[in-house]
Order: structure tokens, then C-alpha cells, then sequence
């Protein structure tokens, strides 16, 4: 597999555990290449304070994962892709082709969109949705 692209969904998973979370780790651990892109890291964050608001994690434990995170990103385990025009340009198009259909939302696009733009990649989701629309874009998903 040339690159793996791990959507916010599953990445969480990866450092918090969850349903699934063995699979996820066991995808991440295998694959040569791992993209996520800086929205990846944003939204991380607020699935991170949103797990302290409802009491799963406390501060602490918040700081050892986000810092994990930031160690493997300072590590080059995890590459970072900037998003660009051509970017929100398909984010808008996925929107147009399959928001009323499936509900694609914004952030959700620009993942697709990201991922999409990578050459040989999987795909890496924990998102019923966002998989049925990669699937219908011709992409490759990494199976968990």
C-alpha cells in the first residue's frame, strides 16, 4: 500500500480507545505511509476537549494523548497534507454530488477531497457515510 490517509474518526480511535480500535491500530501500525491533513489535527483537538466536557477524560490523560500525537507528528510517523484550491474546489463538487443523498458534510468533503488527491492511497475511516462515498468515488478503502 503507498499511503494510507486516516480520517479524524479513526485517528481518534488510534489514540483513544474505542469499538474498533484494535483494527485501527493494527491498519496504522501496517501501513507505510500515513497522511492526514491539518484539519486532521484541529478536529482531533475538539474530539479531544469534547471527551473532557463529557467526562470520558480528564485533563491529564487529554495532554499524554494530544502530546503522543504531537510526538509522532515530530517523528515523521504521520505526514501532514495542506489543503489547497483544488482541494475545496472538490470538497464543493462532493457536497454538490452526494450532500443531499448521503448528508456529506463540509469538514467531511474536505477529507474526501484530501484523500482523494492522494496517488495509490487508501482510505481509513471510522464514518459509514464518508466510507459509502468514497466507495462511490472509485476509492480505496482500508478494510477494518
Amino acid at each position: 500500500m503507498a499511503s494510507l490517509y486516516i480520517d479524524t474518526s479513526a485517528l481518534v480511535k488510534y489514540y483513544f480507545p474505542e469499538s474498533d480500535s484494535d483494527k485501527i491500530e493494527s491498519a496504522i501500525l501496517s501501513a507505510e505511509h500515513i497522511v492526514i491533513s491539518w484539519l486532521t489535527t484541529v478536529e482531533l483537538a475538539s474530539a479531544l476537549s469534547r471527551r473532557i466536557r463529557t467526562g470520558e477524560l480528564t485533563k491529564r490523560q487529554e495532554t499524554l494523548i494530544w502530546n503522543a500525537f504531537q510526538d509522532d507528528l515530530h517523528a515523521d510517523k504521520i505526514n501532514l497534507v495542506a489543503m489547497d484550491d483544488r482541494h475545496y474546489r472538490k470538497a464543493a463538487d462532493l457536497i454538490r454530488d452526494f450532500g443531499g443523498k448521503y448528508g456529506l458534510k463540509t469538514l467531511d468533503a474536505l477529507h474526501l477531497a484530501v484523500a482523494h488527491s492522494l496517488p495509490h492511497g487508501h482510505f481509513l475511516c471510522s464514518d459509514k457515510v464518508l466510507n459509502q462515498v468514497a466507495v462511490k468515488m472509485g476509492m480505496k478503502l482500508f478494510p477494518i
